[in-house]
């Protein structure tokens, strides 16, 4: 339930499911859905966000390697626009790009998010 107007769509179910982690931001659901909104058209991409563990909004995107860059480049081109804050680029979400979750994960802390950058130079990403 969005606390600054209308609660926005959910997330794109193909998106939340398939989506490589783009960035995560601490703001409200409607400033997220806006700047999320520009951020898709100026990249020409597919780019959606949910709500996770500790009210951050995962951003996520769908595509090959150019729309992802184009995307990384509007979120940064975009970043003086948003009404909140980016708290990380590139993840958490890299489960959501088919790695499977370690037995007995309960969560994953933001800050570490460096963690998921470093598995995704590994892979080379």
């Amino acid at each position: 339930m969005a606390t600054d107007g209308p609660t926005p769509p959910p997330c794109d179910p193909k998106i939340f499911a398939q989506g490589r982690g783009l960035c995560v931001i601490d703001g409200s659901s409607n400033a997220v859905e806006r700047w999320v909104q520009s951020v898709a058209k100026k990249a020409d991409a597919k780019v959606d966000w949910h709500y996770y563990s500790g009210g951050r909004a995962n951003v996520l995107h769908l595509g090959n390697g150019a729309s992802y860059q184009r995307a990384l480049n509007a979120v940064e081109e975009l970043k003086g626009e948003l009404s909140g804050r980016i708290m990380s680029m590139c993840g958490p979400a890299l489960y959501r790009d088919g790695d499977s979750v370690p037995e007995g994960t309960l969560a994953v802390e933001p800050s570490l998010s460096i963690f998921g950058r470093l598995m995704a130079h590994i892979r080379g990403r």
